[in-house]
């Protein structure tokens, strides 16, 4: 693709005009979202290695969902979801984050559930009247499924979808990439003040970065002649959307063979700025420090799809709120979980190689501090972007060709938010 390409060209079903800003701000929406979009999708809640062994639990508190839902390997290494609900007098029985246990056991009355959520102890049993059932009173199921180690949950018993179903016409062709090569390294989570659509929007375009991230990675994503840093190329599918970006080889964060072996010292190690002085030394530093010669890795030919010689990464958004950023060298996991219509908990993960030297944790920790001061940045301006559209002076956004996923991601909810209105609304008139 070239910059004289438009890629809404490819897409005119999701139109060129403004988008109202009403589906941020209005509660009665994020209402409609929690009902019609959330309670019925597939949602990434996790890792499988957070579930190391038989036994191994996690407890995720989903405020899109009304729900608290515990996650356990059971006893044959399945991966089992259900409700953090006591069937007695519905006090929960899960109670840490995270943990190892035989049995879960309610602290109100002591009715203990096996790892598959079945109901295996009842104190003083015999006193429950005629017709009692313990095979009827498991814990309330909630369907689970893995794709590529990433753990997801769907709250309809009955799916409209397989989560491969789901997952294969946009990102089947991820099959290869070494995610279970690579071990969480660092991570951060807050609560922002604005719509989790906000937040998604600030990550899923390049736009903003010469000016937000002007001091901290501009120079790190390739520019065009007339300087912009437009994308490499982006794909909008049913629901999901990917979006590739070409890096400058010669920083850090832009380079994606760092801390892998084949790499020359960075040119801008005789700078006289500090920052690009250090950045140089930790590029140089990691080179060959992964305890996995990853060279030796065949990546899937979905990463790079244009085959670009200055690619750097892609960035893949699996609806609704999941975004995976994949690398050669690692990759980033981040969760938008809307709390509210002008609240958002915004989990960061990052996962890369075990290092085996010195230099190979130099460059980690300072991706670490880069990272961590790239997404102050970004959320910097998400709760300021929310008060102002609470003002109603502008009821509209204008959208610029390369900012395509923000009107994806925008026609996409508002398309399954409406159909399931109109839903009810059918549903309401037959009574």
């Amino acid at each position: 693709m070239t910059d004289k390409a438009r890629l809404h060209d490819r897409y005119p079903e999701l139109g060129t005009g403004s988008l109202p800003v009403g589906p941020y701000i209005d509660p009665a929406y994020w209402e409609a979202e929690k009902k019609h979009l959330f309670k019925k999708t597939w949602l990434h809640i996790g890792r499988v290695e957070e579930l190391p062994k038989k036994g191994s639990y996690m407890v995720r508190d989903i405020a899109a969902l009304d729900a608290s839902i515990v996650i356990a390997r059971d006893r044959s290494g399945e991966i089992n979801a259900f409700h953090n609900v006591c069937s007695h007098r519905l006090n929960k029985i899960a109670y840490q984050p995270y943990g190892t246990t035989r049995k879960f056991a309610c602290r109100f009355h002591g009715w203990a559930y096996d790892l598959d959520g079945s109901l295996s102890g009842v104190p003083d049993e015999k006193s429950f009247m005629e017709g009692f059932d313990k095979a009827c009173l498991g814990l309330s199921k909630v369907s689970c499924d893995v794709w590529q180690g990433f753990i997801f949950i769907n709250m309809d018993p009955e799916p409209a979808q397989t989560l491969a179903a789901f997952m294969e016409p946009m990102y089947g062709g991820l099959d290869g990439y070494p995610f279970e090569k690579f071990t969480a390294c660092y991570g951060w989570s807050t609560v922002v003040d604005a719509n989790w659509k906000f937040a998604l929007d600030a990550f899923q375009e390049t736009y903003h970065v010469a000016y937000l991230h002007g001091r901290s990675i501009a120079d790190s994503l390739a520019q065009n002649e007339e300087g912009m840093l437009h994308p490499i190329d982006g794909l909008c599918g049913d629901v999901h959307r990917r979006l590739s970006i070409a890096g400058n080889p010669n920083t850090v964060y832009g380079n994606p063979q760092a801390a892998t072996s084949g790499l020359t010292q960075s040119s801008v190690s005789g700078s006289a700025d500090i920052g690009n002085r250090i950045a140089a030394k930790a590029l140089a530093a990691g080179a060959g420090g992964t305890k996995i010669d990853l060279s030796q890795v065949t990546l899937p030919e979905a990463l790079n799809w244009t085959k670009h010689p200055h690619w750097a990464f892609d960035i893949n958004v699996v609806f609704p709120d999941f975004y995976l950023s994949c690398r050669p060298n690692y990759f980033q996991a981040y969760n938008f979980r809307p709390i509210s219509h002008n609240k958002t908990l915004f989990e960061a993960r990052v996962y890369y190689p075990e290092m085996k030297t010195a230099g190979g944790r130099f460059y980690q920790e300072y991706m670490k501090v880069t990272l961590r001061d790239v997404l102050l940045e970004d959320l910097a301006t998400l709760e300021m972007t929310q008060e102002a559209a609470e003002t109603g002076a502008k009821t509209e956004m204008v959208i610029n060709d390369f900012e395509l996923m923000v009107r994806h991601q925008a026609v996409v909810v508002d398309r399954i938010v409406e159909a399931g209105l109109a839903a009810d609304a059918a549903a309401l008139a037959a009574e």
